[in-house]
């Protein structure tokens, strides 16, 4: 069934996003859940335009969250209809919007709320503003509606880096004035001499004007950046550019005042700024993009709690909780700290924090740990038992420092190649001033400057960032969203790639075993399951809720389910009890033992139906596992599960149970990866019980974005249920590294030639106008040519690994 009318879709590909489906994978058609449930959710709803807008060009949906929490939303709300008038309004932050088809939906589905006033959605900067009459607009229902497409709300946060908003400014202003200063510059090159003195005057004056305007607008990021360098005793790339910018201007503003404006380089400079502001741009084109996805994380000042004050409750933020005080959790919120509860028995998540599957009760006066979610359906009151400066969760939450994940090693290559440009050209330029001084000091510098302006480092400044563009713009594709700058750079180092186990190699859920057991049920069976199901939160609930659904079971809106702590879910029809749960509760002490393990469906006693399930393993787990160890990569798991449960996972996906470790603390993690690490570990994990271990790996990334805290410490996200992408990112970062060594070789090789013409003193500005941008295009075509998907050929797995790493 095609995605919509307009839309077509390879056999293999997701009906969604057009990503490829992995083998094996559990939703037929789709790439991962998240593309089934909002492809679902858009036909259901009537939004197939959607499909429309994005022309089959999509990124994978993330899978929604139902039980998410609010509570950051009740204190803005409520400032928001404090003020005066009959409209309030809110600004929002947004995760996951990135196109034209993200902005209708958004739009579209507020339009169908009532009492909206106005909404707009900036996919920029993930933002949206909007505005609603005052008590008649419910704010929470309309952001729910959103996030069950696989977005999440937060507070407004984000806002544009200063770079983001000056560099498209400056590059507009020096493109337009060098465009005009090149005609100017014309009419000097086909014969406008001092003879024509009126004429030659005023487009002397009108290129100077316009060049000192480049120079003032376009050069100043390079000016701050060299100075900011030598202040850390770091030369940098940006000092021969900014050295060349001011001098080739103070050689032409002394060859323009002695009336000489034909021996000036004004066109020359104005093409030089513009291009390498048109690397800079391009440098953090793409990083911004994939920043500005996710929702801006602030550690632990973004959780937000619900405090009992009196008679009254108050939100207030995790970092003001005390020893002793009420807290209300309610569905989807966070526990903040260790905490005690009070009235009534509570269903707990702990994955984030523990790396445990599943999901626990705990009884009135239990004991509910710092990180764990409420996962049942009703808000629970708890009292503190510590305060949040004493809870584990300070150290968890806090900011990677600088330097953290081998910072000091992924820059060594760029500061190696910058340091030796530098040196280079101050030393090339002082040997030219030296050989022509003798001819007279206007010779001298002329030659001296031309060696500037010859030698810049177009290769590094364009071609070498419109090759990490091309890169980044392609793993995003898959699915693969880059957050470091130099994540491209430390890539080539990986020699052993480290998985978490729950949520990282497994999909955090439950599936079934064999789809059977559920396609045999007889109608009526199958309609009192779906009932069951459909009404718990529970995660084998949810799977076979997802199974029964997919076979046409019926949900009756009268059913009253009870669900009994620990045991299952029960429900009386036309007299029948019907329970579905653990096999010696479900089947009433009638002895009988069902022929598999899990939850079993019981008709007055009477076995029904047993059901199956196991962990959800991504699907193409086992086979990317094996094809990192093939290419010489060592694989490890690291889980804070059981550790028979990660040793039974490794043998399946192939890892040695050597290189598997169970029961990890998150203090455990960060010292198992701190002990492996040689500056070339790749870590991959989903819950805070891996942020400590973040900081000691070389390099970090996590599929969940959907909580707080890791999208913000990782240098890479994923989206989608395959793992393909990482060793895709690997294999890219390779070819990467060689064409951009291809482009410093040929950077060199131009140099050499440059530099011997204007040692002989034969380089003029015709000549240098038409060298610097010629070479420019022609790296930057090399480079798009080196990186064509048609020039790819496969590298035999040893000799990648036998690189040695810069």
């Amino acid at each position: 069934m095609p995605a919509s009318p307009h839309t077509v879709h390879a056999p293999d590909s997701c009906l969604h996003c057009g990503s490829s489906v992995p083998v094996g994978a559990v939703a037929r058609g789709f790439c991962c859940a998240g593309c089934e449930a909002v492809y679902g959710l858009l036909r259901e709803q009537g939004l197939t335009r959607y499909y429309q807008l994005t022309q089959g060009k999509d990124a994978p949906a993330p899978e929604p969250r139902k039980d998410r929490g609010f509570a950051w939303l009740e204190p803005l709300v409520a400032r928001a209809e404090a003020t005066p008038g009959p409209v309030c309004a809110l600004e929002l932050d947004v995760q996951g919007i990135h196109c034209a088809a993200c902005v209708w939906l958004m739009n579209e589905l507020f339009r169908r709320q009532q009492g909206g006033a106005g909404l707009t959605v900036d996919p920029a900067l993930g933002k949206v503003h909007m505005q609603w009459r005052r008590g008649a607009f419910d704010v929470g229902g309309f952001l729910r509606s959103v996030e069950g497409f696989g977005y999440l709300f937060g507070p407004s946060r984000k806002y544009p880096e200063a770079a983001s908003l000056d560099l498209p400014i400056r590059l507009g202003i020096c493109a337009a004035l060098a465009m005009n200063v090149m005609l100017f510059s014309i009419s000097f090159y086909v014969g406008l001499t001092p003879d024509d003195a009126e004429v030659f005057r005023l487009f002397t004056r009108l290129s100077l004007a316009l060049s000192t305007g480049v120079v003032l607008v376009g050069g100043w990021p390079f000016f701050r950046s060299a100075v900011q360098g030598l202040r850390r005793g770091v030369p940098h790339l940006d000092l021969p550019i900014a050295l060349g910018i001011l001098l080739v201007f103070g050689t032409s503003l002394v060859q323009a005042r002695g009336g000489r404006g034909d021996l000036a380089y004004f066109d020359t400079l104005n093409t030089f700024v513009t291009l390498m502001l048109v690397g800079r741009w391009l440098q953090q084109r793409v990083l911004e993009r994939n920043r500005r996805f996710l929702l801006d994380d602030d550690g632990a000042d973004g959780l937000f709690v619900r405090r009992e004050e009196g008679a009254r409750l108050a939100t207030v933020r995790a970092s003001e909780v005390r020893e002793g005080e009420v807290l209300v959790i309610a569905p989807g919120d966070l526990v903040p700290v260790d905490a005690v509860l009070l009235d009534s028995d509570a269903r707990v998540s702990t994955d984030w924090i523990t790396g445990e599957p599943g999901e626990r009760s705990v009884a009135v006066g239990g004991e509910l740990p710092a990180g764990a979610f409420n996962a049942g359906r009703e808000a629970v009151r708890v009292r503190a038992a510590q305060a949040f400066t004493d809870s584990p969760l300070v150290a968890l939450l806090r900011r990677a420092p600088p330097g953290a994940g081998g910072a000091a090693v992924h820059t060594r290559f760029w500061e190696k190649v910058s340091r030796r440009w530098v040196v280079t050209v101050l030393g090339v330029s002082a040997l030219g001033l030296a050989l022509w001084w003798p001819a007279g000091p206007d010779k001298a510098l002329e030659v001296a400057v031309a060696l500037l302006v010859v030698t810049c480092p177009c290769a590094i400044g364009i071609a070498t960032s419109l090759a990490y563009e091309l890169v980044q713009a392609r793993l995003r594709r898959g699915g693969f969203f880059v957050r470091s700058p130099d994540l491209m750079d430390r890539l080539p180092r990986v020699r052993q790639v480290l998985f978490d186990k729950t949520g990282t190699l497994t999909l955090g859920r439950l599936e079934l075993v064999d789809r059977a057991s559920v396609e045999a049920l007889a109608p009526e069976a199958r309609d009192v399951a779906f009932d069951l199901t459909s009404r718990s939160n529970h995660p084998a609930s949810r799977c076979l809720s997802a199974a029964l659904a997919r076979v046409g079971a019926r949900f009756a809106p009268e059913a009253r389910v009870t669900e009994h702590p620990g045991q299952g879910v029960e429900l009386t029809r036309e007299g029948v009890c019907w329970r579905l749960g653990r096999a010696p509760w479900a089947l009433a002490g009638q002895g009988v033992a069902p022929p598999v393990s899990g939850p079993v469906l019981s008709r007055e006693g009477l076995l029904v139906a047993s059901f199956a399930l196991r962990e959800s393993v991504r699907s193409d787990a086992r086979r990317e596992v094996q094809a990192l160890q093939a290419e010489g990569r060592a694989v490890w798991l690291i889980s804070g599960d059981a550790p028979a449960r990660v040793r039974e996972l490794a043998e399946a996906l192939g890892i040695p149970t050597s290189q598997a470790l169970g029961g990890q603390r998150p203090e455990d993690k960060a010292a198992t990866v701190a002990s492996l690490d040689s500056a070339d570990t790749l870590y991959l994990g989903d819950g805070v019980n891996d942020s400590l271990a973040f900081e000691r790996a070389l390099c970090a990334g996590t599929p969940a974005i959907d909580r707080p805290v890791m999208p913000g410490k990782s240098d890479f996200f994923l989206l989608g249920e395959g793992l393909a992408s990482i060793r895709e990112a690997l294999r890219l970062s390779l070819r990467l590294r060689a064409v951009v060594r291809r482009l410093l070789v040929l950077a060199i090789g131009y140099n050499v030639v440059a530099v011997t013409v204007c040692l002989a003193g034969w380089m003029t500005p015709l000549r240098a106008a038409v060298a610097m941008p010629a070479t420019s295009l022609a790296t930057v075509l090399f480079t798009v040519w080196s990186l064509s998907s048609a020039r790819e050929r496969p590298v035999p797995p040893a000799t990648r690994l036998r690189e040695v790493p810069v």
